[in-house]
């Protein structure tokens, strides 16, 4: 298992280390070399059952085959305990085949993973999530309906309180959409259409569509929907070069004004239209089931998706007519309670990718799958509570390598996909929040600028 803080070892370091032993020095560290990680033996040379001898020929030396040959599966067990690093890639290797052996390794540590347990997930862990979540509905329906009609801080604080809840079910609607929980998919499928349809207000058809296609063509342009934003936002100079390019001669048209006036101050404006995300989505997803129809052509589906967001609609505007006491206090608790769930949702989702590198699509069909879920995820190191708040979407990177992995295991494999990307020199970004809202604010305004530029040389 790979441990956080653990190094890179160059062979030149190692073959120093091997003379010193050699020329008797006593005290130099032990090392073995064992399917490309080190290990230091130094404390366990003496209890070696094999005897000391034996396992000093090979310190400072590549000892798998000879490991692998002579001891039982037990010992892999025992060796974990004494890792220390992982060696250097070959120094002969291109950048195409460190991505490639990088990949294998992501595969064997994903099988190896699988086999310790870490995709199980436990379903204590879910069921206190829902109820918790759930809870978080029934405080802000409480607070309405026992001062909802004299309070209007009661009317706000209701409004936080279902704009979390609306956020909360939106992460739990993810991990079973990504069927973390159960291994029977349908299970999972029920519970994402409950949490996401009916108590949040998201088609299962419409997220499954737009979010898959994102997992499968991360921050790829043209391809994944999630950095296809234009007119409102650009997010890198291949989309800001590809929609001036793209616009009409004539003038008056929507784009056109867009690209004049708006889009090259779009830095100013970014946090304002993040109120007004949680809305956008929920009319998206709305049209999208009665138009695309359901993800999987099942009409009984279909029919139950629009079932459960009229309900979702109809519960949340009866109980603001019923335990509200003016039309102002009811329109203010919409307004809270759409915003908090807009930026809560918003500001997670532009962390997770937004400002991260976006590759062209012929690039992107050169570059290995597991590369290009590091090097265009961002992790973000919180609290707790942090971790609560962003619903462990802030291992991003963990969770586009593994998408079905249980969110409570992310946290554990984070140091250990962290070593492999540093030993096959892939950029792995950790960071905090507030350095990652500014690295967004940082992509928003040179795309701008680019923008501004664009729109004087087109018009």
């Amino acid at each position: 298992m790979t441990l956080e803080g653990s190094r890179i070892f160059t062979r030149q370091e190692l073959s120093t280390l091997n003379q010193s032993i050699k020329d008797g020095d006593e005290s130099a560290k032990k090392y073995l070399i064992v399917d490309g990680k080190v290990y230091d033996v130094t404390e366990f040379a003496d209890e070696h059952p094999g005897g000391a001898a034996v396992l000093l020929t090979h310190v400072g030396k590549d000892a798998s085959d000879v490991f692998h040959a002579m001891h039982p599966s037990s010992a892999y067990e025992l060796l974990a305990n004494y890792y220390v690093g992982d060696m250097e890639a070959p120094e002969d290797m291109t950048r195409a085949q460190k991505s490639a052996a990088f990949a294998e390794e992501v595969r064997d540590l994903r099988d190896k993973l699988k086999s310790q347990g870490y995709f199980h997930a436990s379903r204590l862990y879910y069921a206190y999530k829902v109820i918790s979540t759930l809870s978080i509905c029934a405080a802000g329906f409480a607070l309405l309906a026992l001062y909802g009609r004299t309070s209007t801080a009661a009317v706000v604080a209701a409004g936080v309180l279902v704009g979390l809840f609306w956020q909360q079910c939106g992460w739990l609607a993810h991990d079973f959409g990504h069927h973390q929980c159960f291994e029977d998919r349908s299970i999972n499928d029920i519970l994402v259409v409950f949490l996401g349809d009916f108590c949040q207000g998201f088609s299962l058809s419409w997220w499954k569509n737009k979010h898959n296609t994102h997992h499968a063509s991360t921050n790829v342009d043209g391809h994944d929907p999630d950095i296809d934003t234009a007119p409102i936002l650009l997010w890198d100079e291949i989309a800001s070069a590809n929609y001036y390019g793209s616009l009409s001669d004539e003038p008056g048209t929507f784009s056109r004004f867009m690209a004049e006036n708006v889009l090259p101050y779009q830095s100013r404006y970014f946090f304002f239209i993040l109120a007004f995300a949680r809305l956008s989505w929920a009319i998206q997803s709305f049209l999208y089931v009665l138009t695309e129809g359901p993800v999987n052509k099942s009409r009984k589906l279909g029919i139950f998706e629009v079932i459960c967001l009229s309900l979702h609609w109809t519960v949340f505007t009866l109980a603001a007519v019923f335990w509200i006491g003016s039309v102002t206090n009811m329109l203010l608790f919409f307004f809270v309670s759409q915003t908090t769930t807009g930026y809560c949702l918003a500001m997670v989702f532009a962390l997770n990718h937004n400002g991260m590198p976006v590759i062209s699509q012929e690039k992107a069909e050169s570059m290995e799958f597991y590369e290009i879920q590091v090097i265009t995820g961002r992790d973000v190191e919180l609290s707790p509570l942090g971790d609560w708040f962003m619903g462990g979407l802030n291992y991003q990177i963990e969770h586009h390598v593994f998408p079905t992995m249980p969110r409570h295991s992310l946290h554990k494999v984070k140091p250990m996909l962290r070593s492999l990307c540093k030993k096959y020199d892939i950029n792995y970004h950790n960071t905090t929040f507030l350095k990652g809202i500014v690295e967004v604010l940082n992509t928003l305004d040179v795309v701008q600028k680019l923008s501004l530029r664009l729109s004087k040389k087109s018009f």
